[in-house]
């Protein structure tokens, strides 16, 4: 998207500079105006392009099956206590990035059987 607003925004600028070129060479205010404008559209579609959009906030709610439960959750690597906020979820799998040590890993259901 903000390719397409980049291209828009130099072929705007292009017909901007050859309306204003032409207009000096002719003296035409037709010309003239006509270059303003599509250089003010050619500004503005740069700007467009160049704003960030709406800021997009996805929540995964994860629920543990079997026996996991979120109080006595802990690091493999180091064994500390970890909270909601170690859990996330990515690629469709639970992951859990310990605070403490750094050390990521995916979160396994061992079967019941």
């Amino acid at each position: 998207m903000k390719t397409a607003g980049y291209l828009i925004g130099g072929v705007l600028g292009l017909g901007a500079l050859i309306f204003l070129g032409s207009a000096s060479a002719n003296r035409s205010l037709r010309h003239a105006l006509l270059g303003l404008v599509l250089l003010g559209a050619a500004a503005f579609m740069i700007y467009l392009a160049r704003s960030k959009g709406p800021e997009v906030k996805v929540t995964h709610k994860v629920d543990f099956t079997g026996d996991t439960e979120l109080e006595r959750l802990r690091c493999e690597a180091c064994g500390a206590q970890l909270d909601s906020d170690a859990v996330e979820m990515r690629e469709g799998a639970i992951y859990v990035k310990c605070p403490y040590c750094g050390t990521s890993y995916q979160l396994e259901e061992k079967p019941k059987w």
